[in-house]
């Protein structure tokens, strides 16, 4: 598989933040872990044809002798519209579970359900509408804190923020009494302090 370029640290690097991008794994301090959404997919596809890692290694192999004038163009095009039919007949077939992780409850109202849109999560209830921006100090949230904040009350170390003056820094994000989204920081005795964005 690595002579066929599968597997080296470039394609390992887009592949993983592919996933991140998609919600399928999260950062968990120094490890990568699935999310639910990530399990279901997973245990959705794992014995069909579009998961045979050594379909992708002969693909890159078979292009190699193309170039080479080893095999014809045309054998390998033949063989790819096969296995697309193939999997999309499998796919198709597929019936993918994934419990509505963005099913919230509106802690604030406890009577609304949490929306989420690309770049807010708000809740349906007109006379409450809490609103979380999923941009803040320039990191994106994915739904996995953002979810963690609605039904834990704060998320677990987020890395990457960016304040004002360009500096990074990484932090919780919790409520503050009136449900504005606020900086959790660790202090060296374990306890935390809070700071408004």
């Amino acid at each position: 598989m690595r002579e066929s370029g599968i597997g080296t640290p470039a394609t390992r690097a887009a592949v993983i933040e592919t996933l991140f991008s998609r919600d399928y794994v999260r950062r968990d301090n120094k490890s990568l872990v699935p999310t639910e959404k990530g399990l279901a997919v997973f245990d959705a596809v794992k014995d069909k044809k579009i998961a045979d890692v050594t379909m992708t290694g002969n693909w890159e192999s078979a292009l190699g002798k193309i170039e080479k004038d080893e095999i014809e163009a045309l054998t390998f095009h033949s063989a790819i519209e096969v296995y697309t039919r193939q999997i999309t007949a499998e796919l198709l077939g597929t019936k993918l579970t994934i419990s509505d992780a963005n099913a919230c409850r509106c802690p604030k109202c406890n009577k609304g359900q949490m929306q989420f849109y690309n770049k807010v999560v708000k809740c349906n209830n007109e006379d409450c509408v809490l609103t979380i921006f999923r941009n803040k100090s320039d990191k994106m949230l994915s739904d996995v804190p953002v979810t963690d904040l609605l039904t834990k009350g704060k998320t677990s170390i987020i890395k990457g923020f960016k304040s004002k003056g360009g500096k990074v820094f990484d932090a919780s994000l919790t409520f503050d009494e009136q449900f504005q989204v606020v900086f959790m920081f660790a202090e060296k005795k374990g306890t935390f302090k809070l700071k408004k964005k």
